[in-house]
């Protein structure tokens, strides 16, 4: 999925087919170039959001303890939170965040931890399996909330975050089988 789709998507969804119809045709001013970036910025915005409050980027890592510290410079990605540490046989561990480093007693840990996701451009291509729309609702939030239109934010708002609560739901419901009574 481009970014540039999806900004595309909300920008009919402002009301502004000009800016959409430059994007595919790549033909923009210089003020829907303006336009194009503050949109960007606001799917930033909006993508921090869902991975911070609805659906985490979760990674794992197997790293080597330094006298038992882990410096967080060590993470390929930056560390949001820690879900679980685990030595090599796959033992939950005990640890402490301390400052700038994680404390546990092993050599070597796979950790599993949330991060935030990269600054996307125009042109970049990401990975998800949230619809176009939810972001365009989000980012149409974001751009009427900046433009103080308070009443048309508040209903992309109410999209985002119904569509967000339910691709949620949906993503994290489990199957949890009927007991038996003996």
């Amino acid at each position: 999925m481009l970014v540039k789709d999806i900004i595309i998507l909300a920008s009919e969804f402002i009301g502004n087919n000009e800016l959409a119809e430059g994007l595919k045709d790549n033909s923009l001013s210089d003020d829907q170039t303006l336009l194009s970036e503050s949109l960007v910025k606001c799917f930033n915005l909006i993508n921090n959001e869902i991975t911070s409050e609805y659906i985490p980027i979760v990674k794992r890592e197997t790293i080597k303890t330094e006298n038992f510290k882990i410096d967080f410079d060590k993470f390929s990605n930056k560390l949001l939170k820690i879900i679980s540490v685990e030595d090599k046989f796959g033992n939950k561990l005990k640890y402490k965040v301390i400052d700038d480093y994680v404390f546990v007693f092993a050599k070597t840990v796979n950790i599993t931890y949330s991060t935030v996701p990269q600054k996307y451009k125009l042109t970049d291509e990401f990975e998800t399996n949230i619809p176009e729309r939810v972001y365009a609702y989000g980012i149409a939030r974001e751009f009427c909330f900046l433009q103080a239109m308070f009443d048309d934010g508040d209903l992309w708002e109410q999209r985002f975050k119904s569509s967000l609560e339910t691709l949620s739901k949906r993503i994290s419901s489990v199957y949890i089988p009927r007991r038996r009574w003996i």
